[in-house]
């Protein structure tokens, strides 16, 4: 539930409790009670797996970073901006935040239906290691930013603060994707971008073993979630059963006319 930040002045709660038989609920409160803990379970458990994934995929950046090497990362994003930023409006750019991706009931999905609206153009950038990818576009983010470009960041659901995975321009139809062992986009790509040359192989080498069993693990990881979510929509369509069984859905229509009367009114009123 999302609680309003200016009730009244700027915000309505519209209430369908009204339209609800209460007693029948009432009747069937044990089996409702009882799906709700299970599905909070689910819910519980499938966290406690995505963050055990998000914490091996950790694990195999750093050893990566360690043999990556920044300057070489850097300069490649800089020569491809100064290519494709030039000529940019100035000032600062604005930034927006979004997810391309997710791990939902059957397992990891990328909207790359998306990137294919909002770009002509789409580096592909392949790291299975998520170490060069992420530096890379961190430098191209900021220096379309500084060129005054809007941008959109997504990042990785697993690592929600830190990881970028793809960068849009949506004025220049431009885009750079990543892709690994979770998602690789069903795109064309303008021109790809090989990680290993900014890796130092004796590195990756040296913890080969630790890396392939971080992959294996995390996959693991995300295909227990998955099945988890799976569990959870199940109990939560049985839950949604009692609810559509006790609403009466005239009201509910009744209460969305008047909803929408009052907010003509106030347009009429007031104004956008």
């Amino acid at each position: 539930m999302i609680e309003p930040k200016y009730p009244g002045a700027f915000e309505q709660v519209v209430d369908l409790s009204s339209c609800w038989d209460e007693h029948a609920l009432f009747e069937s409160r044990e089996a409702i009670m009882a799906l709700a803990a299970k599905i909070s379970r689910c819910h519980e458990h499938c966290c406690r797996f995505l963050g055990a994934a998000g914490s091996l995929l950790s694990d195999t950046y750093r050893i990566a970073l360690e043999g990556t090497s920044v300057s070489k990362v850097v300069k490649a994003a800089r020569r491809i901006a100064l290519s494709e930023f030039k000529g940019g409006p100035g000032g600062q750019g604005r930034e927006s935040v979004r997810f391309l991706s997710c791990v939902t009931n059957k397992g990891p999905v990328l909207f790359d239906g998306t990137a294919k609206a909002l770009c002509d153009r789409i580096y592909l950038v392949d790291d299975v290691y998520g170490a060069a990818s992420r530096l890379f576009l961190s430098a191209l983010r900021s220096q379309a930013l500084e060129a005054g470009w809007d941008v959109i960041t997504c990042y990785c659901p697993l690592s929600p603060f830190e990881k970028i995975e793809h960068l849009f321009i949506p004025a220049l139809r431009l885009g750079f994707m990543t892709a690994n062992d979770n998602h690789l986009p069903d795109i064309e790509p303008y021109k790809i971008v090989r990680s290993r040359r900014f890796t130092d192989a004796e590195q990756i080498r040296a913890h080969r073993k630790r890396i392939t069993f971080n992959r294996k693990a995390s996959a693991q990881m995300l295909e227990q979630a998955a099945r988890l979510l799976a569990e959870a929509k199940a109990l939560h369509d049985q839950l949604e059963g009692y609810y559509t069984g006790a609403m009466d859905f005239a009201a509910v229509d009744a209460v969305g006319e008047r909803t929408l009367q009052k907010y003509e009114h106030i347009f009429q009123s007031y104004g956008l």
